[in-house]
């Protein structure tokens, strides 16, 4: 995707790239299933329409705080939205197969033609192309898919200092079923180390289908369920595109 480049001739607009919370959205096998729950209704008689909403907090398109393996981690419901909205964005394309491990050689020739000076990313989103069995292979969508490295975290800190964000769409960040790349993943992510920059949050569990090439990211922004005591939360996440 290209980055940053003008076109005076196209207006901007923002399109969303999270999924829409249902019953039917897939969640991770260790999470309690969505439920919506209807409870005043209009066409029940009464005045008002209402529901219960039964959710985990890592459910659908959401983003992960440090709190979620850190012990003194931050949680996302102290971020000011500032810190949420990202103005150098940057996708990277990434297929892997199924239950595919990203690393350092599958990121590297996306920033090996940029100048060292122009490393300003604050957002980088991988696109593994996996979205595609989230409606068609759910199982496979939940319990195969790609996931990324430690190595890789520690990677695109070291070399995008002003890197605050890390997306992908797939289910999880990490692939299943691996407790310890899991853990290890987050770590190095979320811990707070003086050559690393700012800790990092992850977005996962993002549609990036709708971001084709000769569009220009302008901006993201990831706009968190404001749930006070969680670690993380659900999210809306918008991207200003110019085409």
């Amino acid at each position: 995707m290209k980055n940053k480049e003008k076109n005076p001739e196209n207006k901007s607009r923002y399109i969303r790239i999270s999924y829409t919370l249902t019953e039917d959205t897939p969640v991770h096998p260790d999470l309690t299933k969505i439920s919506i729950t209807p409870k005043n209704q209009i066409k029940e008689g009464d005045s008002y329409n209402t529901s219960v909403i039964t959710a985990e907090n890592h459910s659908g398109t959401h983003v992960d705080g440090p709190a979620h393996f850190l012990r003194d981690g931050r949680p996302i419901y102290t971020y000011d939205p500032n810190e949420l909205v990202f103005h150098h964005p940057l996708v990277v394309n990434c297929p892997k197969e199924p239950d595919g491990l990203i690393v350092q050689e599958d990121l590297a020739p996306a920033f090996s033609e940029i100048d060292e000076k122009e490393l300003d990313f604050d957002c980088i989103l991988i696109r593994t192309g996996f979205s595609e069995y989230r409606e068609t292979g759910t199982d496979m969508y939940l319990t195969k898919n790609p996931g990324v490295s430690p190595e890789v975290a520690y990677y695109l800190r070291q070399k995008l200092p002003k890197l605050r964000c890390l997306a992908i769409d797939t289910v999880s960040m990490s692939r299943f079923g691996r407790m310890q790349e899991m853990i290890d993943l987050h770590q190095t992510a979320f811990k707070t180390q003086e050559d690393l920059g700012q800790p990092l949050v992850f977005v996962e569990d993002l549609d990036l289908r709708p971001i084709h090439e000769g569009m220009t990211l302008e901006e993201v922004l990831v706009i968190p369920w404001q749930v006070g005591g969680i670690d993380s939360a659900p999210c809306t996440v918008l991207v200003k595109i110019r085409e």
